[in-house]
Parts: structure tokens; sequence; C-alpha cells
């Protein structure tokens, strides 16, 4: 059985890339704003200008780091389910808060603590999830700043599955460090030896990373936590008005991460992951689910496969606040380029509005793109039995195969499409509901039937770990 797989570069224009890559690294370099970082590198063979902060990496330690970093990455969350991020696994990952929620009847808005809770019962509740992630994102019921400790509490209260953080600053990544020790002791396990948490390191375009990040990937690997590289280039701006240039940058970025945390401790895992988006050049409005997204993701899934390592990526956005065609059409291009790209972790159910927007509808409807691209990705069985000469030959001209043996043996098993998200009918029956109907029904049947997955000692910890932080001390029992 062959599997769908879908690429844009030749072997000869991967090599191309990485030899570029490598010219980069080695004469133009990277600005690293952190001393003890500096030091580190210099004593590893890279040529360090102190005053400028300006590394440049020799090509043999390139490869030599490269190949230090291990091709799976593990992680678990407090529910027990081990993930293997490598290799031909998949995972999905799904937002829970972002800048806007879109209300599909009314439009954008600003997002409310109840979103919080909702969308983490749906990752919680769904099967295609297997990870989530909270935005640092203000929610507009909660008063700044104790809504940021208010929307992590409300989402750690009801997550087992495992954890992407983004710190956004070295307070925020004490706190998830902190949070880690409180929820694992309550939970009775080890938070310094199992991945239950991931860091997304955020590298700032072109060529940079700042001394946060580097604080970031320290916080990570005195644990065992994954590192996720956050590669964001903007063609036209921050990175060559050009799809092979801007996916060269990327490809830069994100081995920067690979290289900083091999030198800190060989063989911590890292996920290669890059996200590309096109400057309007009439407007200076960052566009990131345009079409070229398709191709800067073919681009990364192929050079993170040369290079042996995890692979991150986005989902099925779209640029978009609407339910629509045009939400399905980029969503299903996107989603299936990563599947039979052959991405490890596919990251962001729930993104619309050109990123800037989710909602708990959008989550539902693309667990259903998720059912087709993992159908069709899969590829067709063409063995002996499934290209059915015997069953032809048995019923021969003019006749059907409705009781034929093949026909009985496959009826119900997954020869065939099928998903609950979709409306596959045909026609044929009346009265069906579309896939926002659809979408609509499941979340309010997960979120009105949920039971409590997170233990109550854990929801316990937490709670009580918050309690001392919010400044409003009336805080505290919002939402319960």
């Amino acid at each position: 059985m062959s599997k769908m797989l879908l690429s844009v570069l030749s072997d000869a224009e991967i090599e191309r890339i990485h030899e570029k890559t490598l010219e980069i690294f080695e004469n133009i370099g990277v600005v690293i704003s952190h001393d003890e970082a500096l030091l580190k590198l210099k004593g590893a063979g890279a040529r360090v200008d102190e005053a400028s902060g300006r590394v440049r990496f020799p090509a043999k330690m390139v490869d030599e780091l490269i190949a230090a970093a291990p091709p799976v990455a593990p992680a678990t969350g407090i529910g027990g389910r081990k993930l293997e991020i490598g290799g031909d696994n998949r995972y999905y990952l799904s937002l829970i808060l972002d800048p806007f929620i879109i209300d599909h009847d009314k439009g954008p808005r600003p997002p409310v603590l109840e979103d919080v809770r909702r969308h983490t019962i749906l990752g919680e509740s769904l099967d295609r999830v297997d990870a989530m992630m909270r935005m640092q994102c203000p929610v507009a019921d909660v008063p700044e700043p104790d809504c940021y400790n208010k929307t992590k509490e409300i989402f750690l209260c009801h997550a087992t599955k495992h954890i992407t953080a983004m710190p956004a600053s070295a307070e925020d990544c004490r706190d998830w460090m902190d949070l880690m020790d409180v929820i694992t002791g309550a939970a009775g396990l080890d938070a310094a030896v199992t991945p239950f948490l991931s860091l997304a390191v955020a590298i700032t375009t072109p060529l940079q990373l700042h001394g946060l990040n580097v604080e970031i990937i320290k916080s990570g690997i005195q644990r065992c936590y994954p590192l996720i590289p956050t590669v964001c280039p903007m063609a036209g701006t921050t990175s060559p008005y050009s799809v092979a240039g801007t996916g060269l940058l990327a490809n830069v970025e994100s081995l920067l991460l690979v290289l900083i945390t091999q030198v800190y401790k060989p063989g911590h895992p890292v996920l290669y992951t890059v996200g590309p988006s096109v400057t309007d050049m009439k407007s200076g409005h960052d566009l990131y689910y345009r079409t070229e997204k398709m191709l800067f993701k073919l681009i990364g899934t192929q050079m993170a496969k040369h290079y042996g390592l995890p692979i991150g990526g986005e989902a099925a956005g779209t640029m978009v606040p609407r339910a629509d065609v045009q939400n399905g059409a980029e969503g299903m291009m996107y989603l299936l380029s990563s599947v039979a790209g052959g991405q490890n972790l596919i990251s962001g159910l729930g993104s619309l509005h050109n990123a800037n927007g989710m909602s708990a509808e959008q989550i539902v409807m693309q667990c259903g793109m998720i059912d087709m691209a993992e159908y069709v990705a899969r590829g067709v069985d063409t063995s002996e039995r499934k290209l059915a000469v015997d069953s032809i030959r048995k019923t021969g001209p003019g006749g059907n195969f409705l009781t034929d043996d093949l026909t009985i043996e496959m009826l119900r098993g997954e020869e065939f499409f099928d998903s609950e998200h979709l409306d596959l009918s045909g026609g044929y029956v009346g009265g069906v509901p579309s896939m926002l109907e659809k979408a609509r029904q499941t979340v309010d049947d997960l979120v009105t039937n949920y039971k409590p997955t997170v233990p109550e000692a854990v929801q316990t910890a937490v709670r009580e770990y918050f309690r001392d932080k919010y400044k409003s001390p009336e805080v505290a029992d919002i939402g319960w």
C-alpha cells in the first residue's frame, strides 16, 4: 500500500537550500543577545563577535549539531497518553484562545473567560485532538493583568492532554515551570523527567535570537520539555520577497534553535517548524494564510525530513472569518499539504480570520477536514484481495456486487470514507444539517455532557497557586 506524498523540491533543490543555509550560517551569521550563550557558542567552535553579538557557525559545526538532535520528541500529559512526535506519527494540537473569537452569526468579538473553558473542554473531548495551546491573550470580562492568570487557571483545570506554552516573559516562563511542579505534585508525578509541556521559542526575523528566548531554552532543557521554534518571516518586509528566499530564511531560523539547544544540551528534542507569511505590499498588512502557505509548508517539511528532525506546522487555517467556501478550500489545501507532506505535529485547530481569530465550531469542522486528509493521504491498498479479480470473475458481466463476499467483508470497515462531521447524504435525505450546524451541535453536546477529567486534587492545587497572584481577590472565584 503506497501513501500519498506531496513535495515541491527535488533532491537537488533540497541540497541547494542546505548549501545556502550553511553559507548564511558561516558568512552572514545571526545575532544573539545573551552573553552566556555567546560564550558557550564560542567554546563550541563558533566565530563570535561579543561586542555586536554576531555569531557565525562553521559548516561542519552546523552539520554536527543538527546530527546531534534526536528524530523523535517524546511528549505526554497528566492523563498519561504518550506521544512520539517524529517518524510517521501524526498528532493534532488545538487552540484555546486567540485575539478574537469568531461568532459565525455576528462576526469577530473579544474573547471571554467562558470561551477558554469551552474550548478546553472541546480539546479534552475530541479524539482528534492530542494536545492544546492557550495563547497569552486578554479576555474582556476579567481585568488586566489578572486575566492572563485567570485564563491559565481555567485552562489547566480542564486539560489532561499535552500542553504547548508560549511564554511571553521571563516571569511567565517561571510560572509555567512552577505550575508543572504544582500539577504533577498533586497528581503524584515527576515534572522533571516527564515531558508534560513543550515550549515555543521565538526567533526574531531576520536572524535574531533575544536573551529572553535563550532563557526559555534553558528552562526547557533543565527539564525534558521539547522546544518548538516560532519562525514567522514576512515576505517583503522581514524576509525576501520571493517564496524560495523566504523558505530559505525560515530554514536557517528554524535550525538556529536546533543549534543553540544542542550546544547547551546535546540530544535534547527540538521540532523543526516554520510559519512564513506574505506582506501585502499595498497596505503593509501581514497575510498569514495566503495560497503560498502550502508551498512554505512543503518546503519546510522536506527540509526537516532531510535533517531527520521531528516536524511541526500549522493546521487548516484560512484568511476569512466566515464558514464559507473559501474557508473550506484554503483549510483543506493547507491541511492536506501538512498530512501528505509528512508533518508530525499539526497545530492550531480552530484558526481562521488570518490567524487572528478562532471559534469552537472551526475546531470541530477542521476535525472533519482531518478525517478527509487522513483518508486520502493513506493511499490505496492494491493487494490481491482489494483488486478483487475473484469478485469480478464471480459476478461477471451484467451482475452486481451487493452480496459479493468482499462487499460483506468490507461493508462496516474503513475501506471507504466516513466522518460524523460532514454531510455525506448526497442530497438523498432531507433535513441534514450543514457542516457548520453539525459543528454547533457537537460543541453543545460535548460541553453540556462534559465530566471533569482533571483530578480534583490537581484542580485545587492549581486554584490555590493562583489565589495569591490576583491583584483583585474576587477574581479567584470567577468562572467557578
